[in-house]
C-alpha cells in the first residue's frame, strides 16, 4: 500500500506549494500550548476565518497559557468572534489553561504515541482530530483526519465510503508509513481537497491524482 502512498504524495507535491497554504498552526510559535490553541481555533471553521481569531486573541489576551488564565472569559469570546463557535472555543481554552501548564504538554508530547493521545482526550475540548493533529506536528505517528482528508481517502478507496475515523486514521498512516512527518502529508491532502477534491462539483479532470481514484474511475463510466 505504500506505493500507492508514494505515488499520491508526489503527486500532489508536484502541483501545490504549501507555503502557499494557509494553515493557523503557522501562525503561532512552536509552543506546544500556543500550537493547541491554534488547532483549537481551527475547530469547525476555515483556517481563514481561524488565523482572524488567532490574531484578535494575540492582540487582546495573548497566547500564553498565563494571559489566557487571567482573561477576562468574555474578552476571549469577544476576540474569538471571527472563527464562530466563540462562546464554546472561549471555554475550552479557559478550561484547558486551568487543567495543564506547559511542562503538562511536554511531558505528553514524550509519551508513546496512543499514551499521549489518551492524556490529550481527556482534556476538555480535545477530540480525536484536535489530538492528532497536535501531536503529528510534534512528529509522532499519527494524522488528523478533518473532512477533506476523510474524503480524499475514501474516494480514493483508501478506506470504504462508511469508515469512521479510527479506520481512515489508522488508514492513512498505514498507507503512509514510509514518512517521517505525518504533519506535511496532513497538509498536502487538506490541499487537494480545497483545490481538486471537493465536496461537491470535484475538479476530477484536472486533479493529480484522478488515474489512482476509485471515485473518478466510478464517475467516468457513468458518464460513458
Amino acid at each position: 500500500m505504500n506505493n500507492l502512498g508514494k505515488e499520491i504524495l508526489k503527486r500532489i507535491s508536484n502541483v501545490v506549494n504549501l507555503d502557499e497554504e494557509l494553515f493557523v498552526v503557522d501562525y503561532v510559535s512552536d509552543d506546544p500550548f500556543e500550537k493547541l490553541v491554534a488547532i483549537i481555533l481551527s475547530q469547525n471553521t476555515s483556517d481563514k476565518n481561524a488565523i482572524k481569531a488567532l490574531n484578535n486573541l494575540k492582540e487582546k489576551v495573548g497566547l500564553s497559557r498565563k494571559a489566557i488564565l487571567e482573561a477576562d472569559l468574555r474578552v476571549v469570546e469577544e476576540a474569538l468572534i471571527p472563527g464562530g463557535l466563540y462562546k464554546e472555543k472561549a471555554k475550552r481554552l479557559k478550561l484547558i489553561a486551568e487543567k495543564v501548564s506547559e511542562d503538562d504538554l511536554q511531558r505528553i508530547l514524550s509519551l508513546p504515541v496512543e499514551d499521549a493521545r489518551r492524556e490529550l482526550l481527556n482534556l476538555p475540548g480535545v477530540g480525536k482530530k484536535t489530538a492528532d493533529v497536535f501531536l503529528a506536528i510534534y512528529g509522532k505517528r499519527t494524522i488528523g483526519v478533518d473532512t477533506h482528508a476523510a474524503r480524499v481517502a475514501k474516494r480514493l478507496g483508501i478506506v470504504d465510503s462508511e469508515a469512521k475515523y479510527e479506520d481512515i486514521r489508522k488508514a492513512l498512516v498505514e498507507v503512509f508509513d514510509f514518512v517521517d512527518n505525518y504533519d506535511i502529508v496532513h497538509r498536502y491532502l487538506i490541499a487537494l481537497g480545497r483545490k481538486w477534491c471537493k465536496s461537491r462539483r470535484p475538479k476530477c479532470e484536472s486533479c493529480p491524482v484522478s488515474s489512482l481514484c476509485k471515485y473518478h474511475s466510478k464517475s467516468s463510466q457513468r458518464i460513458h
